[in-house]
């Protein structure tokens, strides 16, 4: 655009001529260089050719001089580096913002490597996942003790985010799963649309579908056992792969529960009152 500054190469040699020109006028025998050094020496200003390696006015000793420490070579040209990666991780790394003294092509091919590069592509990767991870399992309702009436309330299990079949099937027991009654069956995360889910009760506690009750401790007590003879039976990095999520959903369902109502639960198990029943291959699970 025509009201901004020119950023080729040449209207900023010509800019730079006309501003430094009137100090060039002072040192006539320096011809190769556009910068010269002004010096006062025995009060009287002089001029000469530009030394960036001169005592005292090196970058090094700028450095010391406001107590600033750097790991590795105390290079200009690392402060600069800096000051781009922090404009790249401000303006969520558009080019047009973050090359805001010089052309979007030198951004692009001196400035968008390594941390810059790292930093940006981490934060695309990680919105990726955020999104999906949005879109994928959750884990289970889990309805407090405190709230225990709901589950018997078909009403309050709508005002929750339920539809009335959905409600009503859960208060009637129709659509328990196991561990924990199912919203919706036949829209499993792990398996196709339309198919009934194939994978209950071992995966409900991965499952947003599932609405775990505060009836259905017992069958989470029970389901924590069998997961604590998992535990000991795979190596850990198995365990984590394949049971990790499950776990840590369990956990988190079972540290709701006061110790009172957890012995009660235990004493139903032990009376034979509550049974979980386990597919074949929750039995036989190998390192495999």
């Amino acid at each position: 655009m025509l009201d901004r500054p020119r950023r080729e190469v040449s209207a900023i040699v010509r800019r730079l001529l006309a501003v430094t020109e009137k100090v060039r006028e002072r040192c006539p025998d320096v011809t190769d260089t556009l910068f010269v050094r002004p010096s006062l020496v025995y009060y009287e200003l002089r001029f000469g050719r530009w030394d960036s390696n001169m005592q005292g006015h090196r970058f090094t000793d700028w450095l010391a001089s406001v107590a600033v420490t750097v790991d590795g070579e105390a290079h200009i040209g690392r402060l600069r580096k800096s000051t781009k990666v922090e404009k790249a991780i401000v303006s969520g790394g558009r080019i047009s913002v973050a090359a805001d003294d010089h052309l979007e092509e030198t951004f692009a091919g001196h400035y968008a490597q390594g941390t810059t590069l790292r930093i940006l592509s981490g934060k695309v990767i990680t919105t990726a996942q955020d999104h999906w991870f949005q879109q994928a399992v959750h884990g289970p309702t889990v309805i407090s003790y405190d709230a225990a009436e709901v589950a018997e309330n078909s009403e309050r299990l709508q005002e929750l985010g339920l539809d009335k079949e959905q409600a009503d099937g859960i208060v009637q027991g129709e659509l328990d799963m196991g561990v924990s009654p199912c919203k919706n069956p036949w829209d499993s995360p792990f398996i196709p649309p339309g198919e009934l889910c194939a994978v209950a009760p071992l995966r409900c506690l991965e499952c947003r579908n599932a609405w775990v009750l505060p009836s259905q401790l017992p069958q989470l007590l029970l389901f924590a056992q069998h997961l604590e003879k998992v535990r000991r039976r795979l190596d850990p990095k198995t365990f984590t792969r394949l049971w990790g999520q499950s776990y840590v959903n369990l956990r988190a369902a079972l540290d709701e529960r006061t110790e009172e109502e957890k012995a009660l639960a235990q004493k139903h198990i032990d009376a034979g009152d509550v049974s979980l029943d386990l597919p074949l291959s929750a039995h036989v699970e190998f390192d495999a």
